[in-house]
């Protein structure tokens, strides 16, 4: 125990520090729904009278306001505290608290991401510990905390993918240990705050129906939680939570959005069409890119929920996740580039059982990492922008298709392994 504690205190202190270097503009509308709420208070934050932003309008669920909202709270008071030493303290360097000022609100911006990053890892750690493999436990941290996509994402640039997915991982980790009503309360709270893991959601439901709880059982679990996320709906909806959080997801989180062939994600429609903005209404033969999109991705599914119907050990459900992560990002049209991240968590606990797969790990992770860097080109190397560059975009239109190789063949090796019997976690 004392060396993962050891791992995950360096890892976040070395982020920490990271967090400093620079940020990514998304960050600038972090920082504008943090200082809003708190000016137009939650009753007013989505309503039109209020919606007045510095740069984009609020388009995420009501857990992303309450995390920079707290973010917000906790950067005015470490800046006032900071504030009071310099101003009682005359040895104190001022020139901290100019540090501060420019910096420091971006970089606490990042510290959900950053726990969540540390969360996940200890989390991969905790899965192997319990049935005696602590060793592999800790490789298997060590090998995710090191995978420079999960340091780009929460450190870097101050995604809110790593929240999300340690709220999600987190669900099923409680589920394989039938504590229902907790693994509910994780993934709605994955939910609350960004719907990019809704994907998981049948995979989640089969292993409940499999686990044969009543159905008395099945209700209670539900229905706590799902009180409790109306319970802190209110102050946002004035009045009935749950027809409010229904038109928000409907009228903003699912709509206000790009809606195109691929905003920038390295997968199949970017090897097909490129990775220019194309709506995703435009027909290819018969049917949209969209319709398209999503008849591969649920014929790639079927097999999927077979499996898991049929068993539900642990090493089944991780491999059925990083499939499921891996194929909504390759087919789904209007993928981001962040949008694989969910396969890292999953697919790095099957590497730490398995060191077969960590060719296929190395090789998404090395496109996925350049998928981030594209566009934003942070830090610039200038022979690695023209070679993303060149030729109308070609490089991504490559990398597209070795990543669908790279699916097809973890497909394949899911498809040999659930029907072999192997290690088992």
């Amino acid at each position: 125990m004392k060396s993962i504690t050891k791992i995950l205190l360096m890892a976040f202190l070395l982020r920490v520090v990271f967090s400093f270097v620079t940020w990514h503009p998304d960050l600038n509308n972090h920082v504008d729904w943090g200082i809003r709420f708190w000016q137009y208070g939650p009753a007013k934050f989505y309503s039109p009278q209020a919606n007045v932003w510095s740069f984009t309008w609020p388009n995420q669920p009501p857990g992303t306001i309450y995390m920079f909202a707290g973010v917000r709270k906790v950067f005015e008071a470490v800046f006032a505290f900071f504030w009071f030493i310099n101003v009682k303290v005359p040895l104190f360097p001022s020139g901290i608290m100019l540090f501060f000022e420019r910096t420091l609100y971006q970089a606490l911006l990042k510290l959900p991401a950053i726990l969540a990053d540390v969360g996940m890892a200890y989390l991969i750690y905790r899965i192997f510990a319990k049935v005696g493999k602590e060793r592999i436990g800790i490789l298997g941290s060590i090998l995710f905390l090191a995978n420079p996509v999960v340091w780009y994402n929460s450190t870097i640039w101050g995604q809110t993918d790593a929240t999300i997915n340690f709220f999600g991982l987190l669900a099923f980790v409680l589920l394989l240990e039938r504590r229902l009503t907790l693994a509910v309360a994780s993934l709605l709270l994955s939910f609350y705050i960004k719907v990019s893991l809704l994907v998981f959601l049948p995979i989640f439901a089969i292993v409940v129906w499999r686990q044969r709880y009543s159905v008395k059982n099945i209700l209670t679990s539900i229905v706590v939680p799902v009180f409790l996320v109306g319970l802190v709906t209110i102050p946002f909806s004035r009045g009935e939570p749950y027809g409010w959080l229904y038109e928000i997801y409907k009228s903003k989180v699912f709509t206000q959005q790009l809606q195109v062939i691929t905003a920038n994600a390295f997968n199949i429609w970017a090897a097909l069409t490129g990775i220019h903005e194309r709506p995703h209404t435009l027909m290819l033969g018969p049917l949209s890119y969209q319709m398209w999109g999503l008849i591969l991705f649920l014929g790639a599914m079927v097999s999927i929920f077979k499996m898991v119907y049929r068993k539900q050990d642990a090493t089944l459900v991780f491999w059925a996740l990083s499939i499921t992560a891996f194929a909504s990002f390759m087919f789904l049209t209007n993928m981001h580039e962040r949008y694989i991240y969910p396969l890292f968590p999953m697919l790095t606990i099957l590497v730490a059982q398995s060191k077969k797969l960590l060719p296929l790990y190395l090789g998404i992770s090395a496109i996925s990492l350049l998928n981030l860097y594209n566009f934003w080109w942070y830090p610039r190397i200038e022979v690695l922008i023209y070679a993303m560059s060149a030729f109308d975009r070609l490089a991504p239109r490559v990398l597209g298709l070795v990543s669908f190789v790279l699916f097809v063949f973890l497909y394949l090796r899911f498809v040999k392994n659930s029907q072999a019997e192997g290690k088992h976690i």
